[in-house]
């Protein structure tokens, strides 16, 4: 049998697959943050497992910072909702409204495609869809970190730019999605259905993560932080990060993207003009990671440190993990590692 198969490597990246393909199934994609940090942090100990001290230094320095950015987030994010009352509707309304010649897209894909009580099998599509938001940015971070990609670097700084990006909007101008102005009679009727497909998978305690309509509902969501949009926003950031001579990858990130913005939209969560600008976010952000990288690759190196292993475990591992930790930003800046 080849020595690649049995590695502790490749054993410890089944297991983690296989743990956590149980778990989707008996309990539940995981979409509270908590449970996704677990869930990559074991996914990052299980590619490094070859070179558990570089690993741990890594982790420390590493996704630590970005695990603590993202809590701070989703913290700040929740204790900014409140503010329905002063949530705007303008462009967003407007332009959509406009898009469907009087009526919202969402009320429109809903009107087509949308049986109330009998989901048909692209809900289901849809709702799996909508979940993969909450682990998918996070594990592409952790696969490109292992493999010692070039763009692992400013794609782990541009998910928490991205993310915090998106926070200072929502503060600024809070907006109203199409199911909040179904609900205060701005459209015709409009259903949260992925809220509504909780049940039909067996899991409705989980949506009450995301429940933000009923008194003593969940403070994980805030109803308001809709422009722009972080789950549209998060797959064009991997599509943009990851674009290459690759005909079949760049295919498979630009069929991800749009498929989230249509789901966004047939699902009521936002807008057109939401999801339009979450793109516009995440190109941006993209972009400007890519070029701190290319052309000022000591500002990542200030941003990003990763220690370099200790020589037993550089030894021992031979490439992999380690070898992304020994190769200065700078070095990975300059040189292209294809993607594996």
């Amino acid at each position: 049998m080849p020595p690649h198969l049995v590695s502790r490597r490749t054993l410890a990246i089944l297991a983690w697959i296989t743990c956590f393909t149980v778990y989707s199934l008996w309990v539940g994609l995981p979409t509270k943050r908590g449970n996704v940090l677990i869930w990559v942090s074991l996914a990052v100990f299980a590619f490094g497992v070859d070179h558990p001290r570089s690993t741990i230094r890594s982790f420390v320095t590493t996704w630590l910072p970005l695990f603590l950015a993202l809590g701070t987030y989703d913290l700040l994010r929740g204790v900014s909702d409140g503010q329905e009352s002063d949530a705007h509707t303008w462009p967003h309304l407007n332009l959509d409204l406009w898009l469907g010649g009087g009526r919202t897209p969402s009320e429109l894909l809903q009107r087509w495609l949308w049986t109330p009580g009998t989901p048909h099998w692209w809900d289901y599509l849809a709702w799996a869809v909508y979940q993969s938001h909450f682990f998918t940015g996070l594990l592409v971070a952790v696969v490109l970190w292992s493999h010692g990609h070039r763009r692992a670097a400013p794609y782990i700084v541009g998910i928490a730019a991205l993310s915090w990006a998106a926070l200072a909007t929502y503060w600024l101008y809070p907006a109203q999605p199409p199911w909040m102005t179904a609900r205060d009679g701005l459209t015709g009727p409009v259903t949260r259905i992925v809220h509504e497909m909780w049940s039909h998978v067996g899991l409705e305690k989980a949506a009450r993560v995301f429940s933000t309509e009923r008194a003593g509902s969940s403070r994980y969501a805030n109803p308001v932080a809709a422009l722009p949009s972080l789950h549209a926003a998060f797959p064009m950031f991997i599509a943009v990060m990851l674009w290459s001579r690759r005909r079949r990858l760049n295919l498979a990130l630009a069929a991800y993207a749009l498929a989230m913005g249509t789901v966004l939209v047939y699902a009521g969560e936002h807008f057109t003009f939401d999801i339009l600008l979450g793109w516009i976010y995440a190109v941006t952000v993209a972009l400007i990671t890519r070029h701190l990288a290319e052309r000022r690759p000591q500002v990542l190196t200030a941003l990003f440190h990763r220690p370099d292993p200790a020589p037993s475990d550089e030894a021992a591992d031979g490439g992999g993990a380690s070898g992304a930790e020994a190769a200065p930003v700078a070095a990975l800046a300059a040189n292209h590692v294809p993607m594996r």
